[in-house]
């Protein structure tokens, strides 16, 4: 997911020294806050759920240990389930219903793509998440991740499923812009000061006031509204950034406010404060719809401020992970990518789960000291992976780690665990399996050459890590689930999901470098209004003479291009580039419609059943996120997923989600040890037992104490 409205340019003032963040987690704290203030159900439900905790000694009729737990679903929830689990040493099964693992985790390759060719190793892209901010506490589990991955590889010879992360450049001075039929498109270096063509001047329906330059007494100049974003979120992050409790309390009264009606119902012209003009109107008054289309125009998708304004708001911390923390004054943009491919991470994790032992503690714990997950032995955090690449190093002010020294460890036997083109179709609570302790019991439809085989599995617990719309199972008289509480179908069924649609484009020439001049250092992202939104330009392969340019677009413009055919959409996208490279041939360099060659287009999934991420609408934070996070069946089935978590479009959303759904798993069997074991090995993830639980005879004497 990609926020326009993060300033790249601005200052580190989210993780500056006196911030919070440096030293935790902002999600996390909400995760908590969320619970604590509105998760009494929440807290219920979960203490119902575990009142009757259950041990359980499977064996095989081979006398080996059975399966503890069965995972639906093969993305990122799924697969982090199941090594956490392996590393604690309870046995799962993983069943994914496609050929590959990963989920919305998902690189196009060219047919053509040879990584050892330097004319064809730069033609692929990224289908699902494509990046993750270098800094942020929130995503740091996911470099963790790959680094503990990378230790038991290395152990097994399979260096060459070994895990690197190079730089994604995110923006740059001489990316392009255009709308409203400018003329030509403008770089981003001249694009503070323009109106670009917004104003009733030049035929938009801004007042003149909003985009006519100005500048405060000794200041330098700027267009009014471009300020106006500033004005809308500082008050919240000034706070969250001082105080979390207060800071959360703060937002969270305007839950049930869409990002669009926060700005044209609550807002006023007088919370502009120093650049408020009367020109503007009266200070009572809101924002008006030309100055909300004008701001969702620029900064995300076409229709998107219909999503929560608390999400919208939030999603400013996630970027500012992108920032660097050690040093508050550096403007500079940190993201990395997976070298080669994103799809290369899922991977080693099905490298990893299909060996006989995994992730050692060891392994985990020097994991988390290497990114600065934890404090060294000597109480201080570094930064310093081994898997970067050159362009993905760290800048100097950033401290280096100490980690302890890596385990040598064991080689291991091989295991299968992940099970491709497994698709469960059905999942039934059985209360009298296991000597009616009850249990899960799943249908599972797989190829067995040209016939359909199904199977059926039984668990004690089943984990299910799908996204929402892909519980519509589409068979004729079963449903995946039945009887699910109230509360559990009722989020699974409103939970809002954001369309998206990418499209990846090859040209015989990257004529975007010649006129760029920005040769081995990327561009960023290029923008305009017309429904393709935006071209990324690729991070990699400068070294060849063709390449490939991707689209990226979200919303009703993501919706709009999903209806077209395929060979429509590279139509469209073809018009979008040329409309900012109108200097280039773009359709004479266009190397041709030949889907899987040189073209590829993707609105949504078969698998993933509608919906590229999870971005909740006004209330669902407050009334369907605590309900996510529960089991169900007296504890035998967990919903996992970046839908069951407050990072909604990023990979650390399915990873804390999955953390969850294990922690409930270990809380109803009782194994405390595994739960320490757990967190030394992964870290402290987000998971609501991290929560204070308050009493409400303390809620209201608190109260009391206020008044």
């Amino acid at each position: 997911m990609s926020y326009l409205s993060f300033n790249a340019n601005q200052k580190n003032t989210i993780s500056g020294k006196k911030s919070q963040q440096p030293e935790g987690s902002v999600r996390q704290a909400f995760s908590e806050w969320l619970i604590k203030n509105h998760g009494d159900k929440y807290i219920s439900e979960l203490q119902k759920q575990r009142s009757h905790p259950k041990k359980f000694a499977l064996k095989t009729s081979k006398g080996k240990e059975a399966p503890l737990v069965g995972i639906i679903g093969g993305g990122f929830a799924g697969l982090y389930s199941g090594l956490i689990l392996q590393s604690l040493g309870i046995e799962c099964e993983v069943f994914e219903s496609s050929d590959r693992v990963g989920g919305r985790i998902d690189t196009w390759y060219s047919s053509d793509y040879d990584a050892n060719d330097v004319n064809t190793a730069g033609l692929y892209g990224e289908v699902g998440g494509m990046r993750i901010p270098q800094f942020s506490p929130d995503m740091l589990s996911v470099q963790q991740l790959g680094l503990s991955l990378n230790a038991v590889l290395k152990r097994n010879k399979l260096v060459d499923k070994m895990v690197k992360w190079r730089k994604f450049y995110y923006n740059s001075e001489v990316q392009r812009l255009r709308y409203n039929n400018m003329e030509a498109p403008i770089i981003a270096e001249d694009a503070g000061l323009n109106s670009l063509n917004f104003g009733e001047n030049n035929g938009g329906d801004l007042a003149m006031v909003w985009v006519t330059e100005t500048s405060l007494k000794g200041g330098d100049p700027y267009l009014p509204i471009n300020m106006v974003l500033d004005k809308v979120n500082q008050p919240f992050i000034k706070v969250i950034s001082e105080n979390f409790e207060k800071g959360f309390n703060k937002l969270m009264k305007f839950d049930n406010y869409s990002m669009w009606a926060y700005l044209t119902n609550v807002f006023t012209l007088g919370d502009l404060e120093e650049y408020y003009d009367p020109k503007m109107g009266k200070k009572s008054d809101h924002l008006s719809y030309d100055v909300a289309s004008y701001l969702e125009t620029l900064n995300v998708g076409t229709g998107m401020y219909s999503v929560s304004f608390v999400e919208m708001v939030l999603a400013l911390y996630d970027w500012s992970g992108s920032k660097n923390p050690y040093n508050p004054s550096d403007t500079g943009v940190y993201m990395v990518t997976m070298d080669k491919g994103m799809q290369h991470l899922p991977d080693a994790c099905r490298a990893v789960l299909d060996l006989e032992q995994g992730v050692l503690p060891e392994d985990g714990y020097r994991a988390q000291v290497e990114i600065g997950m934890k404090k060294d032995a000597f109480g201080n955090k570094g930064y310093s992976p081994t898997n970067l690449t050159e362009d993905a190093e760290p800048p100097e002010s950033v401290p280096p780690a100490n980690p302890p020294k890596p385990v040598k460890g064991e080689p291991s036997s091989k295991k299968q665990r992940v099970f491709m083109n497994h698709r469960v179709v059905q999942v039934t609570h059985d209360q009298l399996l296991y000597d009616t302790h009850g249990g899960m019991r799943l249908k599972i439809k797989t190829q067995k050459g040209t016939k359909e085989e199904t199977l059926t599995k039984e668990y004690p617990f089943v984990i299910s890590t799908l996204p929402n719309g892909a519980y519509l199972n589409g068979e004729l008289k079963t449903n995946f689930f039945d009887n699910l509480s109230f509360s559990k179908a009722r989020a699974i069924r409103e939970c809002n999901y954001m369309p998206s649609f990418k499209a990846f484009i090859t040209f015989k020439n990257q004529f975007w470098v010649k006129l760029g001049e920005r040769q081995g250092k990327g561009l960023g992202v290029g923008v305009s209004d017309r429904s393709n939104r935006q071209i990324v330009y690729p991070s990699y392969g400068y070294e060849a003479k063709g390449g490939v340019l991707q689209i990226y677009c979200w919303a009703q413009d993501a919706e709009r291009m999903g209806a077209l055919t395929d060979e429509e959409r590279v139509h469209e996208c073809l018009k979008g580039i040329a409309y900012l490279y109108p200097d280039a041939k773009v359709f004479e360099e266009f190397a041709g419609y030949n889907p899987e060659v040189t073209t590829k287009t993707w609105f949504w999934d078969t698998h993933a059943g509608g919906g590229a991420f999870a971005l909740f609408g006004p209330g669902q934070f407050t009334n369907l996120y605590p309900t996510l996070l529960t089991p169900e069946f007296d504890g035998h089935l967990n919903i996992a997923g970046e839908c069951c978590s407050v990072h909604h479009g990023w990979i650390v959303g399915a990873l804390d989600s999955a953390y969850n759904a294990v922690n409930n798993v270990l809380h109803q069997i009782g194994d405390i040890e595994k739960i320490a074991q757990m967190e030394r090995t992964w870290g402290r993830l987000t998971y609501p037992d991290t929560a204070p639980k308050k009493s409400k005879k303390k809620k209201q004497k608190k109260k009391s104490a206020s008044k």
